[in-house]
């Protein structure tokens, strides 16, 4: 029996070490989720802010580039107005012109200036606008514009073609307006009867379009121009710095992340996980708008993920108090309980362990037998394609054999037919042993990865099924001039390749094809190998056509297990970072793999 005391006093001891054992684990706890955290929250941040500046970047360029499309939008809208038109051949309607140009300067206050200049170059209608928030009014000095670029560049334009200048600063006299006046033109040729007659131009002030571009809570925004040189700047001393400081990206950024920016063209790019830029074109302008997370935004979250180390480490330890304290109690009737019950705890937990024993040797035996007839049913559908495989040698074989015996039996046998006979048998027999090497090779897991061309993969396929697809007469047709290598796992971008073939011969067989044909494509697509497997069985319906990676979506009734092509999905997505898709081609199907 236990006595009471002794077991009180071991409790104690055992609360305390229980005690310091949760604080000790806490401790430990804290200290592997800070690293953890450490160690992800930079990589977090990245892909954090790469979706993020992309969001924003692309709002911005929709705004940049829908500005332009409306301001062309409008003057071709004048230019086909036939009030207009009249007015410019005999010069009617000129109160309701007066009124038209007046009402569109009205209701753009970005406009600066609208005008008319003849196909002689002087102006023969203009309004302006000396500020954004002035009123504009007609203008009665119409001068020569006929050596200016603007008349020259859209004057050589084909009817209802636009002419964009570059953003840039107004220039009064020969010098830049200060304060800074930035602003852009938009001119259409007017043709009548398809002669020439001058065109219709457009000043726009651009810094209320610039200002909404480079605004944002999270990020510090630039637009630079293809120098280099700052057009907007976080600090405003440094706005237009071509004409003015000559603060140029150099000063700001490192030389690597420079020499990447103005290599960038077309395509926005992350650079030094911090600095996302966006290019915007205008005709034959390039302006790279730079995102850079501002100190605030980022200052915000080193707080949150320290608030939440904080709050972490807080709960942590007043849980591990609190169960400490709960755990480690003594309930002195509990005690009594345990003496007094000893016996019978003695007597139940020896009949459990037998019972946890008998259990236990139950349930090894059935995972014995399931895993037996697993390795049955992959054992069945192996033998099943080494069946095929051998039934053409054994059959040659036969032949073999048998014509041997009738050629003994006539006396007609020559040493060096039973030589042929011997060489022949032998291939025959060295054939089916290969057989046997590649279906072991194909099944055997290995998790290793390598670079191996696509292929050999193809070839190791064929070494299995073949046999499968020459008994359905199918065509199939492998195109790979340069013999492109890929990265991963062999064995598993095989069963991709058989799941996806395979799936086409039944296909074939579903919809009785005739001349049945699979090309498999492998190209080069940038960077990466491009695998295109198409066939001519008809395509899949479009009402299952994106349902047919889910898992356990099946065709086939009772054939099909439905997780063939979710695995060979799984493999080239997850573990090669590759993309599997699939769409309908004229023909059939057609199974496109990027890795």
């Amino acid at each position: 029996m236990i006595e009471l005391d002794k077991l009180s006093k071991q409790n104690m001891h055992f609360g305390f070490k229980l005690f310091f054992s949760y604080i000790a684990f806490t401790t430990l706890l804290i200290l592997t989720i800070t690293i953890i955290h450490v160690y992800f929250s930079d990589e977090l941040k990245v892909h954090k802010f790469e979706r993020e500046a992309s969001l924003q970047a692309n709002e911005k360029k929709h705004l940049f580039d829908s500005y332009f499309k409306k301001r062309s939008d409008a003057l071709k809208a004048i230019v086909r107005n036939d009030y207009f038109i009249e007015h410019l051949k005999d010069g009617s309607y000129k109160y309701y012109i007066d009124l038209l140009f007046l009402t569109i300067m009205e209701a753009n206050k970005e406009y600066m200036q609208i005008r008319f200049i003849g196909k002689n170059g002087f102006e023969k209608l203009r309004y302006d606008r000396e500020k954004q928030s002035l009123e504009p009014y007609k203008s009665s000095s119409l001068q020569d514009k006929s050596n200016r670029y603007y008349f020259k560049a859209a004057s050589y334009l084909s009817e209802n073609d636009v002419w964009f200048s570059e953003i840039d600063l107004n220039i009064e006299h020969g010098v830049f307006e200060r304060p800074f006046k930035p602003v852009a033109r938009v001119a259409t040729p007017v043709y009548i009867n398809k002669e020439f007659q001058g065109i219709l131009i457009i000043n726009l002030f651009m810094e209320e379009l610039l200002e909404s571009i480079t605004r944002s809570a999270l990020y510090d925004i630039y637009l630079v121009d293809e120098g280099g040189y700052y057009i907007r700047h976080k600090e405003s001393k440094y706005n237009w710095s071509l004409y003015d400081s000559k603060h140029s990206i150099d000063h700001d950024f490192k030389d690597d992340i420079v020499y990447k920016i103005q290599s960038n063209y077309k395509h926005a790019a992350i650079f030094d996980d911090n600095i996302y830029v966006q290019p915007l074109f205008l005709d034959n302008q390039k302006i790279n708008m730079i995102f850079v997370e501002n100190d605030k935004s980022v200052q915000e979250v080193n707080d949150n993920n320290n608030k939440m180390i904080i709050v972490i480490l807080f709960l942590a330890t007043l849980f591990s108090i609190l169960f400490s304290f709960l755990l480690s109690r003594p309930f002195k009737h509990m005690y009594e309980i345990v003496v007094d019950q000893g016996d019978s705890l003695h007597e139940l937990a020896t009949n459990l362990d037998r019972k946890v024993a008998i259990e236990s040797l139950k349930n090894a035996k059935k995972d014995r037998l399931l895993q037996h007839q697993s390795k049955l049913a992959e054992l069945g559908d192996m033998i099943g394609n080494i069946a095929h495989q051998w039934r053409h040698p054994l059959t040659r074989l036969s032949l073999t054999l048998q014509n041997l015996k009738a050629f003994k039996n006539k006396g007609r046998m020559s040493d060096k037919m039973l030589d042929d006979a011997l060489e022949n048998s032998l291939y025959q027999i060295e054939f089916m042993s290969t057989t046997i090497d590649n279906f072991k090779n194909f099944y055997k897991k290995d998790l290793k990865k390598s670079h191996f061309k696509a292929s050999e993969v193809l070839d190791n396929v064929l070494n299995i099924i073949g046999s499968v697809l020459q008994h359905s007469n199918i065509n199939l047709i492998i195109n790979d001039e340069e013999q492109l290598e890929i990265y991963g796992n062999k064995n598993e971008f095989s069963q991709v390749l058989m799941n996806i073939i395979i799936n086409a011969k039944d296909a074939f067989e579903e919809n009785s094809t005739q001349e049945p044909t699979i090309i498999v494509d492998i190209t080069k697509d940038n960077e990466k190998v491009k695998i295109g497997v198409l066939d001519n069985a008809g395509g899949i319906p479009i009402s299952i056509i994106d349902d047919i990676f889910n898992p356990y979506f099946t065709t086939k009734d009772e054939k099909g297990t439905g997780i063939g092509l979710y695995l060979s999905k799984a493999i080239i997505e997850d573990k090669m970072k590759g993309s599997l898709s699939v769409q309908n081609e004229k023909q059939g199907a057609h199974f496109i793999i990027i890795v």
